[in-house]
């Protein structure tokens, strides 16, 4: 961590940013936007300094650096208890160059089923053009892990919190796992954000983000972030800045505001996302509630013993299988729209059949649960009742579809 005496992660985030400023003055209390693709030089001295010293706050090009992206990835870094951490322009740049940056060709990936469809598609149809095989596994059943693992696995990748089932997993047996075949653990934390969770303390050896969810937190900016050990981070760093994969200043300036509110939004949604789940556990159209915090949740034990007491602010549920129900309860919603992302301060739905898993075969997406009644909730900061009764008009507008 960048300061030893501030612990907290809400401190941390209320704070992003200022280390920027320790040398000026006056002293600005919010961060600048520094919008400049290209930094000025000295000399041939100066500039030969930078490429064979890197010193800390010196940067040439916004492609490989930025005050910005760095007060985004210190803050990050921080936040996972992680040495190092690399920003890119999505949560797809993110994980991209974290696999770029471990797989050559012939090694064998192995990933959970249930994850972001955007993730399959990556390995399926570009990376396996270049010689890196998948095989999809269930994370949380570790015998079947170690089953699938090869001499030529390279790469295990798994969500802490998946998407869209909210199954947990056991990251630290794992790691174990992984790393008994000398492979490594790349986690995906977005759903969990590091205020539930940090992988890293347990084993995983990068964590992966999107921040355009709960980092973003406002559906107005796109950045993606990996953390780790610094040698793993550089690496990563490499493929970004040579690819060009770069989140933009102003981008990690919008990024970095609305760390500064993390805290009190995913508590908050937390919260509520927890309510509401008891709420529709009750409700007699929904025929099941996908939601750690949950008692009846298969992996509540889990859950409870490693999030923190914040199981997320996600919820999915399951209505009749068929699309003329989902397509009612959508259109009765009042105000909450159907928009294929999560994590706004606004609650949105989205439908994993039909948007984030339609990369996966018909066949993988029922044998895994992704039926096309599935309805994944991402709660906002709204007050709980408000929630309650939108999505109770929408239930009753079902029943008349059901009967």
């Amino acid at each position: 961590m960048t300061d030893k005496l501030q612990k907290h992660s809400d401190t941390i985030s209320a704070r992003i940013g200022q280390h920027l400023h320790d040398e000026e003055w006056p002293r600005p209390e919010v961060m600048p936007i520094y919008q400049t693709s290209v930094f000025t030089f000295t000399d041939v001295d100066d500039v030969v300094e930078y490429y064979e010293q890197k010193p800390p706050g010196r940067y040439l090009y916004s492609r490989n650096g930025n005050p910005n992206v760095t007060a985004v990835e210190r803050a990050i870094a921080d936040l996972e208890g992680a040495p190092a951490a690399s920003a890119s322009a999505s949560g797809m740049g993110a994980i991209s160059s974290a696999i770029i940056a471990i797989c050559k060709t012939g090694d064998h990936v192995l990933m959970a089923r249930e994850i972001y469809g955007g993730t399959l598609v990556l390995l399926r149809g570009v990376l396996a053009r270049y010689g890196v095989t998948l095989s999809l596994v269930d994370a949380t059943d570790l015998a079947a892990v170690q089953s699938a693992l090869t001499d030529h696995t390279a790469l295990v990748i798994a969500e802490s919190i998946s998407n869209p089932l909210l199954s947990v997993t056991d990251i630290a047996g794992l790691a174990e796992v992984t790393h008994q075949a000398g492979a490594k653990l790349l986690i995906d934390n977005t759903f969990a954000t590091p205020l539930s969770i940090q992988p890293l303390a347990l084993g995983a050896d990068l964590v992966v983000h999107s921040a355009t969810k709960y980092f973003g937190g406002h559906s107005d900016v796109s950045g993606g972030v990996v953390c780790g050990s610094q040698e793993l981070i550089e690496g990563v760093r490499s493929v970004v800045a040579t690819v060009g994969a770069n989140l933009s200043p102003f981008d990690a300036w919008l990024i970095a505001r609305s760390i500064k509110t993390l805290s009190l939004r995913f508590r908050r949604q937390c919260d509520t996302a927890l309510q509401l789940a008891q709420w529709l556990e009750a409700e007699q159209l929904v025929r099941e509630v996908f939601y750690p915090g949950l008692e009846q949740h298969p992996h509540y034990s889990l859950a409870k013993a490693s999030l923190n007491s914040l199981f997320g602010a996600i919820i999915s549920i399951r209505l009749r299988d068929d699309l003329a129900t989902v397509n009612r309860f959508m259109r009765a919603l009042p105000s909450i729209p159907f928009a294929p992302s999560l994590a706004s301060v606004v609650t949105t739905l989205s439908h994993p059949w039909t948007t984030s898993h339609r990369g996966f075969t018909e066949e993988e997406r029922l044998a895994f649960g992704i039926t096309p009644g599935l309805i994944r909730l991402s709660i906002g900061t709204e007050h709980v009742e408000d929630l309650k009764n939108e999505l109770g008009i929408a239930l009753t507008a079902c029943l008349e579809v059901d009967n």
